[in-house]
């Protein structure tokens, strides 16, 4: 695609055209299993991948750690999964735009590979909760494949459920054998997805279990003396210690003060519940518990210690990110995924990456939803839709196949070089990658830990798996569905968000937020707790 089309089609144009998964009303469906006949999970058929130089432990999210890169490499199919078509999909970039199609080899390369012509269709993540909420208002055509974050939009599994294809028949229990690469996503990433109506309406995009992890800048984190497994007062002095000048130990970003982002790291160090606790059948949240305000006295310490980045309630996810990456802040609250080569690649030589231990001994790390998010589909004739998943089958190709290769370092020679074990990767690869053409949120192999060029960074995050999962505990309300949660989860994520940030940057005492948890259970919190409470017995 030209650029120009390309930025049409992330106009106010192509956000009428995902609609058609709203049918362009405003009626709300039944999206709860409760009652419902359950589509089976799609059988779990790992690959047999190669041999790790550490294994990975699933029972508590440790990942496969690889050193080097595999020397033989298997061959996922034998035929391209297209069939010359045109297929459009839509995602969320937290990159500059694409090179132009015919100035972009990678982008050649994946098309060919998917015998396709491979429309892609960038939403910057800044205007991605807005135009996904005028899309799902207006009507039009639907794009093949519409990728969703895990963002809460109000009144997504409606707009899903009656516009976007069922494609239970095509993946439930052992249907999906048909699709290897979507086999070989485990079964939590589905369950964290989780059915609408007890239909399955799209194919997860697998991350690791860790949830909102605080990456740091280790080799700062040295330099003042902080241990790795540290103490409160330990880490606020580290953190005092890294800010001066303009440098700061702390930062946080907008998008992390709209529900519970920005305090994941702090809530699962002081052992708070992950969203919500469970007990007798009966949901409570973690906002109610007294180890979610510890979690919000450390948070106002660091900013009354002014450690935190100025502009911590203006700056985009991606300024922020950039900060860290240049070394302006010394940690960062982020998704696991964050943990890739093109970000170690902006890191280049300034500093060893690492992740931040709990700094508490009650401390129970919060597991992530097991995706970030899902592609769904437009309704289609069955082999329309097996050609769409067939696509994203080939691009979750797993670690070890020929496939996986291209789709994550390119084409040899061009985009990188192999030698004794070790990928490098070459300048081209800096504008052509599946971050900058953002394939990996149409569909991705489930992660493993291989960092080329960066295996102590690699080993350290094993070690930190192995320190810190074990204690870690799962999301409870993960995959459930609620009308509370789907026509009001954002406004009841703001209120949330919007006392954290109070309290945080002192404009209300951390005893304020029993208000907030008044407003919050007035808004529509007990009517939630009691949905998910219906659901998870129906799920059980």
């Amino acid at each position: 695609m030209k650029r120009r089309s390309l930025l049409q089609l992330t106009g106010a144009g192509a956000l009428g055209g995902l609609a058609a998964c709203s049918g362009g009303g405003s009626d709300t469906g039944n999206v709860g299993n409760a009652g419902k006949d359950l589509a089976p999970w799609p059988t779990y058929v790992p690959f047999a991948g190669p041999q790790p130089d550490a294994p990975g432990d699933d029972s508590v999210g440790v990942q496969p750690l690889y050193l080097t890169y595999p020397a033989q490499l298997t061959s996922a199919y034998t035929e391209a999964p297209g069939d010359g078509s045109e297929v459009t999909a839509m995602v969320v970039t937290y990159e500059a735009p694409p090179k132009p199609l015919e100035q972009n080899s990678f982008w050649q390369e994946i098309g060919k590979a998917l015998n396709v012509k491979l429309n892609v269709v960038v939403v910057p993540d800044p205007e991605y909760a807005q135009k996904m909420t005028t899309l799902m208002a207006a009507g039009g055509d639907l794009p093949d494949i519409v990728m969703f974050t895990n963002l809460n939009l109000p009144r997504r599994a409606e707009f899903i459920q009656r516009g976007c294809a069922d494609i239970s028949d095509l993946v439930a229990g052992d249907a999906v054998k048909q699709f290897p690469g979507i086999a070989n996503i485990p079964t939590y990433a589905w369950k964290g997805m989780g059915r609408i109506g007890g239909r399955i309406y799209g194919v997860p995009l697998e991350r690791p279990m860790p949830a909102n992890s605080m990456f740091v800048n280790r080799t700062r984190l040295d330099e003042v003396k902080a241990p790795v497994d540290w103490n409160h007062d330990q880490y606020l002095s580290a953190m005092r210690d890294l800010s001066s000048g303009r440098r700061w130990g702390t930062g946080w970003y907008k998008t992390l003060f709209t529900g519970l982002g920005g305090i994941t790291y702090h809530a699962g160090t002081w052992g708070a519940p992950n969203i919500w606790a469970v007990q007798g059948g009966a949901f409570t949240h973690t906002a109610a518990t007294p180890q979610f305000e510890q979690a919000l006295g450390v948070m106002r310490e660091l900013t009354s210690a002014a450690t935190h980045y100025p502009d911590s309630l203006t700056a985009s996810s991606t300024d922020m990110q950039n900060n860290f990456y240049n070394g302006t802040v010394a940690s960062l609250p982020n998704g696991f995924g964050a943990l890739a080569l093109p970000n170690l690649q902006k890191i280049g030589n300034r500093y060893t990456l690492g992740l931040a231990r709990p700094y508490s001994a009650q401390a129970t790390p919060w597991r992530s939803l097991g995706n970030f998010g899902f592609a769904t589909f437009k309704k289609a004739a069955p082999e329309r839709l097996k050609v769409l998943l067939r696509i994203v089958d080939h691009l979750s190709s797993p670690f070890g196949t020929k496939e996986y290769e291209l789709i994550n370092y390119g084409v040899e020679g061009r985009h990188f070089t192999k030698e004794n074990g070790v990928i490098t990767t070459t300048e081209l690869y800096k504008s052509e990658n599946s971050s900058t053409l953002p394939i990996r949120y149409i569909g991705t192999a489930p992660t493993v830990l291989h960092l080329p060029g960066y295996p102590e960074v690699a080993q350290a995050a094993h070690e930190w798996e192995k320190a810190v999962m074990p204690r870690s505990i799962a999301q409870p309300a993960a995959g459930l569905q609620s009308a509370t949660q789907s026509s009001k989860g954002a406004q009841l994520d703001q209120i949330l968000g919007d006392g954290i940030a109070a309290i945080t940057f002192g404009r209300k005492p951390v005893s304020s937020w029993k208000e907030t948890l008044t407003q919050w259970k007035a808004a529509g919190g007990d009517q939630l707790a009691e949905e998910f409470a219906k659901e998870y017995q129906a799920a059980s």
